[in-house]
């Protein structure tokens, strides 16, 4: 009488007294397993039909061929470009991509990131949220042997790991040189959260630029903003109110503030508010249809940026580069001069 119970790697097992593990690794033809042993377990495999479960994905043989990402916000432009990046390549590669959005919020992050390793992910491409000190829950990726890319935020707390980051130190100190060049004695910053956790390359572009040139340094001339709106226009409020020390240029940390900023000083009438000369990181499409555009743009290239994140990430997956051995690729900024 024919049994239609379906054979498993259990009942292999406890036919050939091995434990499952044994048995699954002589099925894979794993090194450690002695040819005796891979012998048997294929001859019974084959003579009772065993066929293998799919989805029971073993971690080590099979992939699952899902990338997962986990970033601030899609509504960011720089993210929205990176992930056109990430998504071309991947998928070029037989890869599918799960993004996650934290909201820049570190619960959310930790949730992202518990929930996509439930998802089998066979790597993880993560810009931090604001508030990420601690890497618990992305190091455990690691611990179970799935590479993780940090991208566009840089992980000053964590050293060892794979990041891809834009020269934002390059692209700032290009911008304030520029405006330099343009004879601007006092040039603005206004700089982005001011978090412990991600390092500050943009203003430390600016303030060499500033001392390469013999122009002193002026706290006054600097403000942050946490991207809402009320704190950017106590930030500008900082900068442009201070009569003794008035700034003639600004450099921004994002275009979208650099706006927010232009349309708080036309709605107290600022005087000369045209005559600012800004410069902002990002270089918006919609520069082109504007009136009176800023004097140029900091082109992050955020595509390159998600290209070679998942070309990193990749080359881990595949083992081309080995997990521990820590790489640091950085995509440079262009300034690009409008109108």
């Amino acid at each position: 009488m024919m049994n239609n119970t379906p054979v498993t790697l259990k009942f292999l097992a406890e036919k050939l007294k091995m434990s499952v593990s044994t048995v699954s690794k002589a099925l894979n033809n794993y090194p450690t397993i002695n040819e005796y042993t891979k012998q048997r377990v294929q001859e019974l495999a084959r003579e009772l039909h065993f066929l293998p479960n799919k989805s029971a994905i073993n971690l080590k043989e099979k992939k699952s061929h899902l990338i997962g990402i986990i970033l601030p916000n899609l509504l960011d432009h720089f993210f929205t470009r990176s992930i056109y990046g990430v998504e071309q390549f991947a998928t070029q590669n037989g890869y599918n991509v799960i993004i996650s959005q934290s909201h820049d919020d570190l619960e959310r992050e930790i949730q992202s990131a518990n929930r996509l390793l439930r998802n089998r992910v066979d790597g993880l491409i993560v810009a931090i949220s604001k508030n990420t000190q601690d890497f618990a829950h992305l190091n455990q990726f690691e611990n179970m042997g799935i590479p993780v890319v940090y991208y566009t935020r840089n992980p000053s707390f964590n050293l060892n790991c794979h990041k891809v980051l834009g020269n934002t130190f390059q692209g700032c100190y290009q911008a304030t040189k520029f405006l330099i060049d343009r004879g601007h004695q006092k040039i603005a910053y206004l700089g982005g959260p001011k978090m412990i956790n991600f390092t500050h390359d943009r203003f430390n572009g600016y303030i060499n630029a500033l001392k390469d040139n013999q122009l002193p340094f002026s706290s006054q001339l600097v403000a942050y903003t946490d991207f809402d709106p009320e704190n950017t226009i106590s930030a500008i409020k900082k900068l442009f109110t201070d009569t003794e020390n008035v700034p003639t240029a600004l450099v921004a940390f994002k275009e979208p503030i650099l706006f927010d900023a232009i349309k708080y000083l036309k709605s107290i009438n600022y005087p000369n508010v045209n005559e600012i000369e800004c410069i902002g990181f990002g270089n918006n499409s919609f520069i082109s249809y504007l009136s009176s555009p800023p004097i140029a743009s900091i082109e992050e290239n955020p595509e390159s940026v998600g290209t070679n994140a998942i070309k990193l990430l990749l080359q881990l997956i595949n083992r081309e580069i080995d997990i521990r051995n820590y790489q640091k690729i950085m995509v440079d900024c262009k300034l690009i001069v409008h109108g």
